[in-house]
């Protein structure tokens, strides 16, 4: 992710360096790393902050990585001695916990890809819930009644609220005499381990769905791989709906049927945000700002009695 930042533009920070109140500052905050990556979701995000914080006449987007399992009282002297005008918490891997370290520098934070109850902080978010409900939606409507699910073993807010969203479509529309609880399939969030569990799975020849919905578009492109060398093929024999809509959904193979996210307009409206705190012209409200996934239809859905 820092080399694709660097190619365009950004800078990073060394404490010698002198600060400008016209800085933004981008923390990108890594629990386990297992999710926030050098993937082109979150270079979409970069890329939205980046240009919303120079359309607002910032001059300089600042970002820094902090790592949860190396020294924090370090890390965050290093991000005290940044002057800036407010922060862009990219918080996918945080927990409520975590958040506190931050408010004490002092400085307007909305945060980025989560939320907190907890915590009276704007936010900008991803409608899990409802897009989860969208794809099943579109599968009952695509004729699938039997449908599994595809859900990452890393416990984020984003793939538990897609957990919640697909329960609830599967209650809604009755699409099975099977409880939910008993079509998913856990595996890990890396395009390797998802892959590795996929087949761990299907080693045991198990009773396959006629389609599965994926807590995102890497788990789902390497679940159809699992999936292909297992010799079931997708989509005549498996349909396979993604989430997020990243570059690689639409050259892969078969082209991946997904939810669309948002992604730089997500980064955009962080920072459009932050200003508004920092030129102090929110009033005192706090926001969660919601975007809602839609469906991009491509070749990895067909009805299951069609051939592709």
């Amino acid at each position: 992710m820092r080399k694709v930042a660097e190619e365009l533009g950004f800078e990073y920070d060394a404490p010698s360096q002198p600060r400008k109140t016209s800085t933004i500052l981008l923390i990108i905050y890594k629990q386990h790393g297992r999710v926030v990556a050098d993937t082109p979701f979150f270079e979409s995000l970069i890329k939205g902050v980046s240009d919303m914080t120079y359309k607002l006449g910032y001059h300089r987007l600042s970002v820094s990585y902090f790592y949860s399992q190396e020294n924090k009282a370090e890390q965050l002297s290093s991000l005290r001695s940044i002057k800036c005008a407010g922060i862009v918490l990219l918080a996918t891997e945080m927990r409520a916990t975590d958040v506190t370290q931050f408010e004490h520098l002092g400085v307007p934070i909305v945060l980025l890809d989560n939320w907190f109850p907890t915590k009276n902080l704007d936010s900008v978010v991803i409608d899990n819930s409802r897009g989860a409900w969208t794809a099943v939606r579109y599968l009952r409507n695509m004729g699938h009644t039997d449908i599994g699910y595809l859900h990452s073993n890393t416990e984020i807010r984003n793939f538990l609220e897609r957990r919640d969203g697909y329960i609830q479509a599967m209650r809604h529309f009755h699409t099975s005499d099977i409880d939910p609880l008993h079509t998913i399939v856990e595996v890990g969030s890396t395009m390797e381990s998802a892959y590795k569990d996929m087949s761990r799975y299907l080693d045991g020849n198990p009773y396959l769905p006629t389609a599965y919905f994926a807590d995102n578009d890497l788990i789902a492109m390497s679940c159809i791989r699992a999936l292909k060398d297992h010799g079931i093929r997708v989509p005549e024999d498996i349909s396979v709906i993604g989430f997020d809509d990243v570059s690689t959904a639409a050259i892969a193979d078969p082209p991946l049927t997904t939810m669309a996210v948002p992604k730089t307009n997500m980064g955009a409206i962080a920072v459009r945000r932050l200003v508004e705190h920092v030129k102090g012209e929110t009033d005192g409200e706090v926001v969660r700002i919601s975007v809602l996934p839609e469906i991009v239809q491509r070749a990895s859905v067909v009805k299951p009695d069609e051939d592709a």
